[in-house]
């Protein structure tokens, strides 16, 4: 009786197992999952001005294979179309910042002490290509800091689907999983369209390493001092050349006659 009993239940359970996602299903195709997402790019990109708070984390795929996870913090503020300003603090305590003023890039660490200073005339979504193509500088998600982050969205993904309505957490948000030739993706949008949450995974990477990103302290409407784009060296430090491989890379080829 008790074997029966056993049994059935789990017939039961596997038939729940079964049907659940279903019911997941048929509730999401009530959602424009592309709707959405290009609704969130948009949201953020026609954003003239805005401050944000970034807390993310990144695996590095070890030569065993092993993957070791790192994280920051970057606390964002842009103003559109020539400044934007990034405050980091990485895991192991180094402290750097990131300044465009629409005339030269500068970073700064403020671990070193040190800073360099790059020309470059221009809005922020040329100086965020520079910055990344031809210094080499780490910038997370910077297609979604441009105002052509919808366009890139729309040219590079190849699916997306809505997964749920997440009701965890201290805001609600809609999940939507998308892919490209490289990265799967899975962002979290909230009511008012901008995203709380992104992972990433580099499906096509040794040890398919993920990146992922909390947003929060999102705010549209920031009261921008106007120093917080003026770069001031602090007491002490010294300008160098390059914080970057790239550019020393770049300088010694010159020097030594290459182009």
């Amino acid at each position: 009786m008790n074997t029966e009993k056993h049994y059935f239940s789990i017939c039961v359970m596997a038939l729940y197992l079964v049907v659940a996602p279903c019911f997941v299903t048929a509730t999401a195709h009530a959602v424009d999952a592309d709707q959405l997402l290009l609704s969130m790019a948009k949201k953020v990109a026609e954003t003239k001005q805005y401050s944000v708070s970034m807390h993310m984390g990144y695996d590095v795929v070890q030569e065993s294979g092993q993957k070791i996870e790192f994280s920051e913090i970057r606390k964002i503020i842009i103003d559109r179309p020539n400044y934007m300003r990034v405050d980091s603090e990485q895991s192991d305590g180094d402290i750097s910042q990131f300044i465009f003023d629409g005339k030269a890039i500068t970073l700064f660490s403020a671990t070193e002490n040190v800073y360099a200073q790059t020309d470059l005339p221009g809005d922020l979504d040329s100086a965020i290509r520079y910055a990344v193509s031809k210094m080499g500088v780490r910038v997370p998600l910077a297609r979604l800091l441009t105002t052509t982050f919808p366009a890139d969205l729309e040219k590079l993904t190849v699916d997306v689907d809505y997964v749920e309505h997440n009701t965890l957490g201290a805001t609600p948000t809609d999940h939507i999983a998308g892919q490209s030739q490289d990265v799967d993706f899975q962002v979290w949008i909230a009511a008012n369209l901008l995203p709380r949450r992104i992972v990433m995974t580099y499906k096509n990477a040794p040890g398919q390493p993920q990146f992922w990103a909390e947003f929060s302290d999102w705010n549209l409407k920031p009261k921008i001092s106007a120093k917080a784009f003026a770069f001031t060296p602090p007491k002490g430090a010294e300008k160098i050349l390059s914080l970057l491989p790239a550019i020393k890379a770049e300088a010694v080829s010159k020097k030594q006659g290459g182009s």
